[in-house]
């Protein structure tokens, strides 16, 4: 808010200026007086600036546009959504998930597009990034297994390394993060 008070200053000091010339004088301002006046006005206009950007920036900051991280990728939201359809589709029939070194760019190229829009896809049809969506099927095919494998044929390492995970850490360490329980204990509570 130094705006006003400068303001007031500025004006002050004109006016004051402009009072003090002769009667003659009056209706033409001199040199000083007009460079006094345009120095006025590009202060003026500086300072409007600055505090337009300065409001523009605070509400910018309270409320963030989500749209900002994929604003210019060119994809379409109708787009988004029929290559959300065909990666549902793929996941489901093709069982994708099940193949150990699945990549982010095995599944922008099965969509025909670029690694960065199939990231988008996923992160914005499934509010998650691209191993918690392939973990999240994994985990469920890791529970219908462990669901009907009553009597311990499959140890939980051998169940992971068919559901698609490498090792049996990371296997665990998904299988917590999306049920909130480890899987020794998602057998038990289904045993009771």
């Amino acid at each position: 808010m130094l705006f006003l008070p400068l303001l007031g200053n500025i004006i002050f000091v004109l006016v004051y200026g402009w009072l003090k010339l002769d009667n003659e004088h009056f209706p033409l301002l001199d040199y000083s007086q007009w460079t006094s006046l345009f120095l006025c006005v590009a202060i003026i206009r500086i300072l409007w600036k600055h505090l337009r950007n300065n409001n523009q920036t605070s509400i910018d900051a309270q409320a963030p546009d989500k749209k900002d991280k994929y604003g210019k990728t060119g994809l379409s939201k109708s787009f988004s959504l029929e290559l959300k359809t065909k990666l549902e589709y793929l996941m489901n029939t093709k069982q994708l998930y099940l193949q150990h070194n699945l990549k982010l760019d095995d599944i922008a190229e099965l969509l025909d597009v670029s690694r960065h829009h199939a990231s988008q896809v996923i992160n914005e049809n499934f509010k998650v990034n691209f191993y918690d969506y392939i973990n999240a099927y994994r985990i469920e095919n890791a529970k219908s297994k462990l669901s009907t494998n009553n009597n311990a044929s499959q140890s939980i390492s051998d169940i992971a390394y068919e559901c698609g995970f490498n090792n049996r850490v990371s296997f665990y360490k998904a299988f917590k993060k999306i049920t909130r329980i480890t899987p020794t204990q998602f057998i038990e509570k289904k045993a009771a």
